[in-house]
Protein backbone atom coordinates (compact mmCIF):
# COMPACT_ATOMS: atom_id res chain seq x y z
CA UNK A 1 0.00 0.00 0.00
CA UNK A 2 2.58 2.46 0.64
CA UNK A 3 4.66 1.73 -2.30
CA UNK A 4 1.87 2.55 -4.28
CA UNK A 5 1.16 5.18 -2.66
CA UNK A 6 4.58 6.48 -3.21
CA UNK A 7 4.63 5.46 -7.26
CA UNK A 8 1.75 7.56 -7.39
CA UNK A 9 3.11 10.58 -5.51
CA UNK A 10 6.46 9.87 -7.86
CA UNK A 11 4.52 9.00 -10.86
CA UNK A 12 2.06 11.58 -11.77
CA UNK A 13 3.76 14.77 -10.91
CA UNK A 14 6.49 13.37 -13.78
CA UNK A 15 2.82 12.56 -15.74
CA UNK A 16 2.28 16.55 -15.24
CA UNK A 17 5.86 17.57 -16.19
CA UNK A 18 6.03 15.59 -19.05
CA UNK A 19 2.80 16.73 -20.86
CA UNK A 20 3.57 20.72 -19.75
CA UNK A 21 7.10 19.84 -21.62
CA UNK A 22 5.27 18.50 -24.50
CA UNK A 23 2.62 21.21 -25.03
CA UNK A 24 5.17 24.07 -25.15
CA UNK A 25 7.79 22.71 -27.04
CA UNK A 26 5.42 21.84 -30.13
CA UNK A 27 7.16 24.00 -32.56
CA UNK A 28 9.30 22.54 -35.46
CA UNK A 29 12.68 21.97 -35.06
CA UNK A 30 15.41 21.15 -37.55
CA UNK A 31 16.89 18.41 -37.23
CA UNK A 32 20.24 17.14 -39.24
CA UNK A 33 21.58 13.78 -39.70
CA UNK A 34 24.48 14.95 -41.95
CA UNK A 35 27.47 15.95 -39.62
CA UNK A 36 28.98 18.16 -42.35
CA UNK A 37 26.67 19.50 -43.88
CA UNK A 38 26.50 18.79 -47.53
CA UNK A 39 23.22 16.72 -48.25
CA UNK A 40 19.83 18.79 -47.11
CA UNK A 41 18.01 15.50 -47.83
CA UNK A 42 19.26 14.68 -44.06
CA UNK A 43 17.54 17.15 -42.79
CA UNK A 44 13.97 16.75 -40.70
CA UNK A 45 11.58 19.34 -39.56
CA UNK A 46 9.76 17.32 -36.06
CA UNK A 47 8.42 18.87 -33.03
CA UNK A 48 11.17 18.95 -29.91
CA UNK A 49 8.89 17.23 -27.91
CA UNK A 50 9.03 14.52 -30.27
CA UNK A 51 12.95 14.08 -30.88
CA UNK A 52 13.25 14.59 -27.08
CA UNK A 53 11.10 11.53 -26.20
CA UNK A 54 12.58 9.60 -29.14
CA UNK A 55 15.88 10.19 -27.68
CA UNK A 56 14.99 9.22 -24.45
CA UNK A 57 13.39 5.91 -25.60
CA UNK A 58 16.11 4.91 -28.08
CA UNK A 59 18.55 6.19 -24.71
CA UNK A 60 15.83 3.10 -22.80
CA UNK A 61 16.87 0.71 -24.71
CA UNK A 62 20.00 1.00 -25.94
CA UNK A 63 20.98 0.84 -21.82
CA UNK A 64 18.47 -2.02 -21.39
CA UNK A 65 19.66 -4.11 -23.96
CA UNK A 66 23.46 -2.95 -22.80
CA UNK A 67 22.82 -3.93 -19.68
CA UNK A 68 20.95 -7.62 -20.61
CA UNK A 69 24.31 -8.34 -22.53
CA UNK A 70 26.06 -7.84 -20.01
CA UNK A 71 24.40 -9.61 -17.69
CA UNK A 72 24.91 -13.14 -19.57
CA UNK A 73 26.92 -14.67 -17.76
CA UNK A 74 25.37 -13.91 -14.65
CA UNK A 75 22.20 -15.61 -15.98
CA UNK A 76 24.60 -18.65 -17.33
CA UNK A 77 25.45 -19.01 -13.72
CA UNK A 78 22.28 -19.42 -12.61
CA UNK A 79 20.68 -21.90 -15.26
CA UNK A 80 24.25 -24.08 -14.43
CA UNK A 81 23.87 -24.16 -10.70
CA UNK A 82 19.54 -24.63 -11.27
CA UNK A 83 20.02 -27.23 -13.59
CA UNK A 84 23.03 -29.02 -10.86
CA UNK A 85 20.46 -28.93 -7.88
CA UNK A 86 17.85 -30.30 -10.27
CA UNK A 87 20.11 -32.83 -10.73
CA UNK A 88 21.12 -33.17 -7.17
CA UNK A 89 17.58 -33.48 -6.05
CA UNK A 90 17.09 -36.39 -8.49
CA UNK A 91 20.31 -38.44 -7.61
CA UNK A 92 19.49 -37.59 -4.10
CA UNK A 93 15.50 -39.21 -4.63
CA UNK A 94 17.06 -41.94 -6.88
CA UNK A 95 19.68 -42.90 -3.79
CA UNK A 96 16.14 -42.63 -1.29
CA UNK A 97 14.02 -45.00 -3.47
CA UNK A 98 17.32 -47.55 -3.79
CA UNK A 99 17.78 -47.15 0.43
CA UNK A 100 13.69 -47.76 0.80
CA UNK A 101 13.54 -50.62 -1.59
CA UNK A 102 17.20 -52.54 0.34
CA UNK A 103 16.06 -51.90 3.52
CA UNK A 104 12.27 -53.24 2.48
CA UNK A 105 14.40 -56.60 0.94
CA UNK A 106 16.38 -56.89 4.28
CA UNK A 107 13.32 -56.60 6.41
CA UNK A 108 11.23 -59.22 4.14
CA UNK A 109 14.87 -61.26 4.08
CA UNK A 110 14.52 -61.21 8.22
CA UNK A 111 11.25 -61.98 8.20
CA UNK A 112 11.55 -65.49 5.97
CA UNK A 113 14.64 -66.71 7.84
CA UNK A 114 14.02 -68.81 10.74
CA UNK A 115 14.43 -66.95 14.09
CA UNK A 116 16.24 -70.08 15.82
CA UNK A 117 19.12 -70.46 13.04
CA UNK A 118 20.26 -67.27 15.06
CA UNK A 119 19.72 -68.38 18.26
CA UNK A 120 22.06 -71.73 17.70
CA UNK A 121 25.04 -69.96 15.73
CA UNK A 122 27.71 -70.09 18.27
CA UNK A 123 29.32 -67.16 19.98
CA UNK A 124 32.53 -66.54 18.78
CA UNK A 125 35.99 -66.82 20.58
CA UNK A 126 38.19 -63.75 21.07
Amino acid sequence: MVSRILSFLILVPLAILLVVFCVSNRGPVTVSLDPLGTMPQFTYSMPLFILMIGAVIVGLVLGGTGTWLTQAHYRRKAWKRRNEIERLKRDADDARERLRVLSEEKAKAAALAPSSSTALAAPRAA
